[in-house]
């Protein structure tokens, strides 16, 4: 006889999620909640216009940080909009503002904000608003996604696993800087292909394979960061279907195939730079120089120091680069703590993972999505950032919310807010302090002022931090035209930046940007010191050389002059103060033909540069060679800007 077909008993305990099986989700019969009125809607509705209220002042923000990389510095952006897409999908990501085709390959991000010029300029409040459309997008996919997922329980388990997440102080940067729209936009696009491999589980149809798999590339063109979803999907789908291994197996075909075509596409378009062009400088990630020990021993504490954000989201900053985070070997003790904490997670996930406890699926999710960004396996970009929990707090997120539920010995699948009031109130009274440190910690995001005068706070040894505060007071030096107030800037600017060169003294911008204060300031002595340290540092920052032969030209040194001055043309040929100025020695030494010359580069460049000057000295210099004719034409030009001039 055959056995009866046992029936699919619906699993109460909270550190277990239940097997989906047939009936799919859509033929679920409805909760005492749904039947009350509170729908899927509802819910989505509330979690949207809660996003929208915590975050809707960033809509009045200025671009901050990188945010004009991708918007107002893009020039070809600016002047071909759509046009710009094709160049945009066949080059690195920062191509368009330093003309370097070595970066990473992530064309969706500089295409949305070409589609944004093209429709309505660049104007932050525009861009500001597309991110928030984008998180709310971001969140409805994740509530579809996280309903199937949880099939057989609550639907008020996966809106408060989403409330967590979307107020989580964490988060405020993918939200408030406009750049990290690509988080948002490679997320969404993730879990749309994860939908789609549940629908291929649930009713076997190669549709869904295909569009997981051009959702997933479509993910992948926005950031690299989805790729470990490569192993985390057909995990997910083991723990929360019961579909078969083959299923399961041939639900990871698609996106391994969109990961193969990601990688060749970076391959085809972007340039193979020299390892030493193309490797990452101390100054971003302070574990690029630290030996293997060093290296993994940081890594881990790192790691730690994530999960205490996460736990405990106090202080935030915008940057944690040089020397933020000393280095230390995998003997030190905080190394030891953080890979006991690490690896007794791991032990307990791995524990639960025949059993299919969602404790186990949050961690290993936690540690999958951060295995990329970890440090441990590769060297990354930057030593440690906050956006980088963006996809991987979901995780966190899951976790917490099943162990409150099993905390209060609440049901699961039963879950209303009226029935699991105790644990409702957990829940709100975290999230309401989550959302009061996001909408404190937005204030930070109004400007680069206070983003990074709150940087410096938070991180006092970043270099980073200390020299992006120098350098905002150095913008207001220039704008100043009251003398004491002017010379307190100066004050300030001085001192952020030696700070930031006390942590880090080989930075050549910081020099450069010093020794220009001190030009302003008029003391020359230091100005000289600070910006030939910067040319030595780097022979090809122009702004440094430049500045250097004003400060000689001031002191009448016009052959020291001429010659920072011709530096700075070499590398940067449009440099019309440079090539003006190259003109005026030029005259102090006779060469009459490389002054005029020049003089009239410096038309080309920018005819109302200084007034008209180049037109008027080169009639002056036609006159000083005898040449009257010639002298005659550009002093009848001059005129018409100037009837005062004479020689």
């Amino acid at each position: 006889m055959a056995k009866q077909k046992q029936t699919n008993k619906t699993n109460n305990i909270p550190g277990r999620p239940p097997v989906v099986t047939t009936p799919p989700p859509q033929s679920r019969p409805k909760t005492t909640s749904e039947s009350k009125g509170v729908t899927d809607r509802t819910l989505i509705i509330i979690l949207i216009a809660i996003a929208f209220i915590v975050n809707i002042r960033t809509t009045s923000y200025s671009y901050t940080y990188d945010d004009t990389v991708f918007t107002t510095e893009q020039s070809y952006i600016g002047l071909k909009g759509l046009g710009a897409i094709p160049g945009l999908f066949t080059h690195a990501k920062n191509y368009n503002y330093d003309k370097s085709n070595t970066g990473s390959y992530r064309p969706l991000l500089p295409i949305t904000f070409a589609i944004e010029h093209e429709v309505f300029g660049f104007k932050p409040a525009v861009s500001h608003f597309i991110n928030l459309i984008l998180f709310s997008l971001m969140i409805l996919v994740l509530f579809k996604l996280l309903r199937r997922m949880f099939a057989d329980q609550s639907m008020y388990i996966p809106f408060f696993i989403l409330l967590l997440f979307e107020l989580h102080p964490v988060h405020t940067e993918v939200v408030a800087n406009v750049k990290s729209r690509d988080e948002l936009l490679t997320f969404m696009f993730t879990a749309m292909s994860m939908l789609q491999s549940f629908k291929y589980i649930d009713n076997n149809k190669a549709k869904h394979l295909l569009l997981s798999g051009v959702y997933f590339l479509i993910a992948l063109l926005a950031k690299e960061s989805p790729v470990p979803f490569v192993v985390l999907v057909p995990l997910t789908l083991y723990f929360f279907t019961n579909g078969s291994l083959k299923n399961i197996l041939i639900s990871a075909v698609p996106y391994i195939i969109s990961t193969a075509i990601f990688v060749g596409l970076g391959l085809a378009f972007l340039d193979k730079a020299p390892k030493a062009a193309g490797a990452v400088a101390i100054t971003e990630n302070a574990l690029v120089d630290a030996s293997t020990m060093e290296r993994l021993g940081t890594a881990f504490f790192i790691q730690l120091k994530y999960i205490g954000l996460l736990l405990f989201p106090h202080p935030l900053s915008f940057d944690y680069s040089f020397n933020q985070i000393p280095l230390i070997g995998v003997f030190n003790i905080k190394a030891i703590i953080s890979l006991v904490v690490l690896l007794a997670l791991l032990a307990y996930a791995f524990m639960g993972l025949k059993k299919k406890s969602v404790y186990s699926y949050g961690i290993l999710y936690y540690f999958i999505v951060m295995s990329i960004t970890s440090n441990i396996f590769i060297v990354i970009g930057t030593t440690m950032g906050e956006r980088l929990l963006f996809i991987s707090s979901l995780g966190f997120c899951i976790v917490v919310v099943f162990l409150l539920a099993k905390l209060f010995k609440n049901d699961t699948a039963t879950l209303t807010y009226s029935n699991a009031s105790k644990f409702s109130y957990v829940i709100i009274g975290i999230c309401v302090l989550y959302a009061g440190k996001t909408m404190a910690r937005n204030e930070d995001w109004k400007n680069n002022f206070e983003l990074f005068q709150s940087g410096v706070e938070v991180v006092p040894n970043s270099w980073r931090a200390q020299y992006c505060l120098g350098a905002e007071y150095k913008i207001k030096v220039l704008a100043e035209t009251n003398p004491v107030e002017k010379n307190r800037l100066i004050k300030e600017a001085i001192k952020y930046f030696n700070n930031s060169l006390a942590i880090y003294p080989n930075k050549a911008d910081t020099h450069g940007d010093l020794g220009a204060i001190y030009l302003t300031a008029q003391q020359n002595d230091s100005a000289i010191l600070h910006l030939k340290r910067a040319v030595d540092l780097n022979p090809k920052l122009s702004s440094a050389a430049a500045n250097l032969g004003t400060v000689y030209l001031t002191l009448q040194n016009y052959g020291a002059a001429a010659i920072y001055y011709r530096q700075t043309i070499e590398v940067d040929p449009n440099n019309v103060t440079a090539v003006f100025n190259k003109a005026v020695c030029d005259v102090q030494f006779k060469r009459y033909d490389s002054a005029v010359y020049n003089f009239k580069r410096a038309m080309e460049i920018q005819p109302q540069y200084n007034n008209y000057k180049a037109v008027e000295y080169t009639a002056i210099v036609f006159k000083m060679m005898g040449r009257i004719d010639s002298a005659a034409k550009y002093m009848a030009i001059a005129k018409r800007t100037n009837p005062a001039f004479s020689m």
